[in-house]
């Protein structure tokens, strides 16, 4: 089946700072009737639609941006559709290379722009006028390694697959090193690698690649070695992960096992074709994909079900066989991998939509031939794009996890908490909207840069969340709760939004604190009065055999209040203020209840930015820290 190449805007106000900068779960049900709609089967995943492009102007948390508005046909669907016509989009024909700092210099100007990302090079001269951002933003990485930038900015993006098309080679890094005596004073002109000493020549040989030549050894005064190496470290990692397949059968099911690595968090894709054909698609960090194509020897049900051991570094692929029996064999299976795959595109529409705030709602997006399963990694991001009165329109958001919406999610659909924000957010508005559902929507497969591995020896975990920024917190709050090797002493959620009818999800909080005592959930509130809570199932207290929202802080109650079900439950206790510099420092007070080791955020930029201000002022360590932008 082929499918569509695509990714979300690159690049988004990219390289917005200048150089000079510091680099450095289940809701509440809804009162509103759940309402769906039928789709009619389609079985590509994407119907190519010609249209002016318009970026939204709201991020994955709700923070408006500025755009620069591109020209009639430089819509990212036109940028797809260029990149599939055969065109040499690399300018150096299709080949990878090893590009030098040198050769990376000389490219640099309008007509001609290459630019590095974490140690890949690649020909961006014909996407300069698809970029959202602007010509201008984007030439300030023109013939130079542009990774500090482009971090500082939206360290997220999958740019890999979007500008697969443009990929010309890897970066780099050559150093020459003297090897004279020790009384030489000269200096290497290179800070890449430190120089080996004179008599261990030996220690020139590096994790990557390291050539020593015999003859220049053997003098001593004026040797050169020249080290070349690769700065891709990401590329590196992943080429040594390998999916190891098996498979086990019960009578009634079948499952399909990929051994991958401890922590690895892929994302899974599963395309059904037909009762005895279907695909498995993992994607792996350095933007490798391992594609498995079955042919197996019995029929089977769809949709399957996929289970996911994180720290075991095991996906299991469970169908249920169409006539219970046991198999002599499996059948057939066809293996592909792929180094800097192309994004693909699949049309969903909104099935389901449950209000459960005054300006938000659950939804269920269905794609639209029903045979496609996603498996989301924790704190990944799908693009979403619709076609708004002639504009296309893209933004990212974070599927939560199916228990956090309040209604059953098929296996199929893909569960969001979307915000309509007042100031813009027109994808979010045309998304939420009661009549009629939105329909044709396209989704890309899933992307981010978030590391598992990073917090696999931290045992206190702070968890900051401004708003919708909530999303990516909610599966990964479960995953830390539920990890058996090295198993949390605490976890900290401080929420932070206006009032308190803005709080998501403060059923689930209070159930999961309730039953995990690890558990510390602070909301905060920065509007003046916050809003008594109401007596119905959105209400944030909790009953007798409840604990409340908020464990293991000193703010005062408030009053009781009675719900639907006639039990006596006692009011959320919240603390008003904003993010500040002192209810940083609980985090990083080794003596406060809430010290943290590890930090995750996600919210508004404004909101990242203080965060990320506070903690360093505080002390901690920015090692241990992960900002999820939008």
């Amino acid at each position: 089946m082929s499918a569509v190449t695509v990714k979300e805007f690159l690049f988004k106000k990219i390289f917005r700072r200048k150089m000079s900068n510091k680099s450095n779960l289940e809701v509440p049900a809804g009162e509103k009737d759940v309402k769906h709609v039928s789709t009619s089967p389609l079985r590509t995943p994407v119907t190519q639609l010609k249209q002016t492009s318009k970026q939204s102007s709201g991020s994955a948390t709700g923070n408006p941006r500025n755009k620069t508005a591109l020209k009639p046909g430089h819509s990212l669907m036109d940028w797809i559709r260029l990149g599939n016509s055969g065109v040499d989009l690399t300018g150096t024909g299709g080949k990878a290379r090893p590009v030098s700092h040198s050769e990376l210099a000389l490219h640099n100007t309008r007509e001609d722009v290459w630019l590095a990302i974490r140690g890949k090079v690649y020909n961006v001269t014909r996407y300069l006028d698809f970029h959202p951002g602007g010509v201008d933003e984007l030439m300030r990485g023109a013939g130079k390694d542009a990774t500090k930038l482009f971090d500082e900015v939206h360290a997220w993006v999958n740019y890999e697959s979007l500008l697969a098309k443009c990929y010309i080679g890897p970066l780099r890094n050559t150093a020459v090193l003297h090897l004279g005596s020790g009384s030489s004073k000269s200096t290497p002109p290179s800070t890449f690698l430190k120089p080996p000493t004179p008599t261990s020549p030996q220690s020139l040989s590096s994790s990557n690649s390291s050539v020593v030549s015999p003859s220049v050894a053997l003098k001593p005064k004026t040797a050169m070695s020249i080290i070349s190496s690769s700065s891709d470290e990401i590329a590196s990692k992943s080429l040594n992960v390998v999916p190891r397949f098996d498979w086990i059968q019960k009578t009634a099911e079948v499952t399909f096992i990929f051994y991958t690595k401890a922590l690895c968090n892929p994302a899974v894709i599963v395309e059904f074709e037909n009762n005895l054909e279907f695909s498995v698609k993992i994607f792996l960090e350095g933007n490798v994909l391992h594609r498995y194509r079955f042919q197996v020897s019995n029929n089977l049900q769809w949709p399957c079900s996929v289970r996911q051991s994180l720290e075991a570094g095991k996906v299991e692929i469970v169908f249920n066989k169409l006539l219970p029996g046991l198999w002599p064999g499996y059948g057939q299976m066809e293996q592909e991998r792929k180094e800097n795959y192309e994004m693909e595109l699949y049309e969903y529409d909104v099935a389901t939509r449950i209000e459960i705030t005054h300006d938000s709602c659950a939804l269920l997006l269905r794609p639209r031939n029903n045979s496609i399963l996603q498996l989301t990694p924790i704190g990944h991001h799908l693009s979403v794009s619709a076609n708004i009165n002639g504009d296309y329109i893209t933004r990212s958001y974070t599927p939560v996890p199916a228990s956090a919406v309040p209604t059953e999610c098929p296996a199929t659909f893909v569960p969001l908490l979307v915000k309509t924000y007042s100031n813009g957010g027109g994808l979010s508005k045309h998304l939420t909207k009661p009549v009629p559902l939105a329909t044709s929507l396209q989704l890309s497969q899933p992307s981010g840069n978030f590391s598992l591995a990073k917090l696999k020896h931290h045992n206190r975990v702070a968890l900051l969340a401004a708003g919708s920024g909530l999303t990516p917190i909610l599966a990964l709050l479960g995953y830390l709760l539920d990890r058996s090797n090295n198993k949390i002493e605490s976890v900290s959620l401080l929420y932070f939004n206006k009032t308190e009818a803005d709080i998501w999800c403060r059923e689930m909080l209070d159930n999961l604190c309730e039953k995990d005592k690890r558990l510390t959930v602070l909301h905060f509130l920065s509007a003046s009065s916050p809003i008594e809570p109401q007596p119905s199932s959105l209400d944030s207290s909790s009953d007798v055999s409840t604990a409340p929202v908020a464990v293991g802080h000193d703010t005062d109650s408030r009053p009781p209040a009675i719900s639907t079900s006639s039990r006596r439950r006692v009011s959320a206790k919240l603390e008003s203020g904003r993010i500040s510099i002192e209810i940083v420092q609980r985090l990083t007070n080794v003596d406060s209840p809430l010290y943290s080791t590890y930090v995750c955020q996600c919210g508004p930029k404004p909101f990242n930015e203080l965060c990320c201000q506070y903690l360093e002022q505080a002390g901690h360590n920015m090692a241990h820290f992960h900002s999820f932008q939008g």
